[in-house]
């Protein structure tokens, strides 16, 4: 599990292999069993990537983002977390349902 995972039910959150996924992303890759997100990478949305650099913990910022929108938007790799421009309010994500593959 990440860091990031911490505090959460770990027992809904397992270890991923989603068809398909780039090599760099695999360790990133989780599936949550919660009925509702399924095949994520757990990536910093790029709008919080200079207050997840100023604080240091960037493992703190990573969010469960869908696996199909990180392969059709694309991301990038910052001090070693995945970084992607998606949509983040101060609920989290904010990606279309299509998205999410349970």
């Amino acid at each position: 599990m990440r860091r990031s995972h911490k505090g959460l039910n770990i027992n809904r959150i397992k270890k991923d292999d989603y068809s398909g996924i780039p090599e760099d992303l695999k360790e990133f890759n989780y599936y949550y069993c919660d009925g509702e997100t399924g095949h994520v990478v757990m990536a910093i949305p790029k709008c919080l990537l200079d207050e997840a650099q100023r604080n240091g913990d960037l493992d703190i910022f990573e969010c469960p983002v869908p696996c199909k929108y990180v392969l059709e938007h694309g991301y990038e790799i910052v001090d070693e977390h995945i970084v992607v421009d998606v949509p983040y309010d101060t609920f989290g994500i904010d990606v279309d349902d299509k998205y999410f593959e349970l």
